[in-house]
Protein backbone atom coordinates (compact mmCIF):
# COMPACT_ATOMS: atom_id res chain seq x y z
CA UNK A 1 0.00 0.00 0.00
CA UNK A 2 2.92 2.84 0.23
CA UNK A 3 4.35 2.54 -2.55
CA UNK A 4 0.66 3.53 -4.07
CA UNK A 5 0.56 6.39 -1.45
CA UNK A 6 3.82 7.58 -2.55
CA UNK A 7 3.23 7.59 -5.94
CA UNK A 8 -0.35 9.58 -5.36
CA UNK A 9 -0.29 13.11 -5.12
CA UNK A 10 -2.13 14.40 -2.68
CA UNK A 11 -2.87 10.90 -0.90
CA UNK A 12 -5.38 10.93 2.09
CA UNK A 13 -6.12 7.91 4.58
CA UNK A 14 -9.08 9.01 6.87
CA UNK A 15 -8.75 5.99 9.76
CA UNK A 16 -12.46 5.79 11.11
CA UNK A 17 -11.57 6.04 15.49
CA UNK A 18 -13.14 6.35 18.44
CA UNK A 19 -12.52 8.85 21.41
CA UNK A 20 -12.71 5.53 23.49
CA UNK A 21 -9.09 4.87 21.84
CA UNK A 22 -8.09 8.16 23.21
CA UNK A 23 -5.14 6.69 25.90
CA UNK A 24 -5.79 10.36 27.54
CA UNK A 25 -9.46 9.67 28.22
CA UNK A 26 -9.09 6.30 28.99
CA UNK A 27 -6.72 7.33 31.87
CA UNK A 28 -8.36 10.30 33.33
CA UNK A 29 -10.86 9.39 35.89
CA UNK A 30 -12.97 12.63 34.94
CA UNK A 31 -13.16 11.96 31.08
CA UNK A 32 -17.06 10.76 30.06
CA UNK A 33 -15.25 7.57 28.46
CA UNK A 34 -13.32 6.48 31.48
CA UNK A 35 -15.58 3.80 32.94
CA UNK A 36 -16.53 1.99 29.18
CA UNK A 37 -14.49 -1.23 29.75
CA UNK A 38 -14.82 -2.20 26.19
CA UNK A 39 -11.41 -3.89 25.96
CA UNK A 40 -11.24 -4.82 22.99
CA UNK A 41 -13.07 -2.16 21.32
CA UNK A 42 -10.54 0.26 23.25
CA UNK A 43 -7.57 -1.86 22.41
CA UNK A 44 -8.56 -1.61 18.84
CA UNK A 45 -9.03 1.77 18.61
CA UNK A 46 -5.98 3.74 20.41
CA UNK A 47 -3.59 0.80 18.18
CA UNK A 48 -5.68 2.63 14.98
CA UNK A 49 -4.86 5.84 16.33
CA UNK A 50 -0.94 4.78 16.71
CA UNK A 51 -0.84 3.72 13.17
CA UNK A 52 -2.30 6.95 12.41
CA UNK A 53 0.94 8.66 14.00
CA UNK A 54 3.09 6.28 12.49
CA UNK A 55 1.01 7.05 8.83
CA UNK A 56 1.62 10.21 9.17
CA UNK A 57 5.50 10.36 9.92
CA UNK A 58 6.08 7.82 7.60
CA UNK A 59 4.15 9.53 4.72
CA UNK A 60 4.43 13.61 5.53
CA UNK A 61 7.46 14.03 2.83
CA UNK A 62 5.45 12.97 0.01
CA UNK A 63 2.30 15.43 0.79
CA UNK A 64 -0.01 12.90 2.19
CA UNK A 65 -2.51 13.12 4.89
CA UNK A 66 -3.51 11.11 7.81
CA UNK A 67 -5.87 11.40 10.72
CA UNK A 68 -8.06 9.65 13.10
CA UNK A 69 -11.84 10.90 12.82
CA UNK A 70 -14.44 10.39 15.47
CA UNK A 71 -17.31 10.76 14.05
CA UNK A 72 -19.13 10.77 17.35
CA UNK A 73 -21.96 8.46 18.85
CA UNK A 74 -23.37 7.06 15.57
CA UNK A 75 -26.40 4.81 15.89
CA UNK A 76 -26.08 1.59 14.29
CA UNK A 77 -26.95 -1.61 13.55
CA UNK A 78 -24.05 -2.94 16.17
CA UNK A 79 -25.08 -0.60 19.00
CA UNK A 80 -28.93 -0.12 18.65
CA UNK A 81 -28.75 3.62 19.39
CA UNK A 82 -26.73 6.52 19.42
CA UNK A 83 -27.37 10.52 18.97
CA UNK A 84 -27.03 10.63 15.12
CA UNK A 85 -27.49 9.08 11.91
CA UNK A 86 -25.29 7.45 9.79
CA UNK A 87 -25.73 10.02 7.29
CA UNK A 88 -24.39 12.34 9.91
CA UNK A 89 -22.02 10.50 11.41
CA UNK A 90 -20.34 10.42 8.08
CA UNK A 91 -20.07 14.09 7.51
CA UNK A 92 -16.70 14.75 9.72
CA UNK A 93 -15.12 11.90 8.44
CA UNK A 94 -15.79 13.04 4.31
CA UNK A 95 -14.40 16.40 5.76
CA UNK A 96 -11.12 15.07 6.82
CA UNK A 97 -11.17 12.79 2.99
CA UNK A 98 -11.12 16.37 1.55
CA UNK A 99 -9.40 18.76 3.93
CA UNK A 100 -5.70 18.68 2.37
CA UNK A 101 -4.24 21.39 4.85
CA UNK A 102 -4.10 18.88 8.59
CA UNK A 103 -2.73 15.62 8.49
CA UNK A 104 -1.58 14.03 11.82
CA UNK A 105 -4.85 14.88 13.66
CA UNK A 106 -7.39 12.95 15.99
CA UNK A 107 -10.46 14.82 16.07
CA UNK A 108 -13.95 14.45 16.72
CA UNK A 109 -17.03 16.64 16.02
CA UNK A 110 -16.47 19.05 18.68
CA UNK A 111 -12.87 19.50 17.83
CA UNK A 112 -9.22 17.80 18.69
CA UNK A 113 -9.07 14.74 20.81
CA UNK A 114 -6.16 13.86 22.84
CA UNK A 115 -4.32 11.02 21.63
Amino acid sequence: MLPLLRAAPGATIVNLSSSMGSLAENADPEAPYYSQRFIGYNASKAALNMLTIQLHEELKEEGSKVNSVSPGFVKTELTGYGEMTSEEGARLPAEYALRAEVSGRFVAPDGTTPW
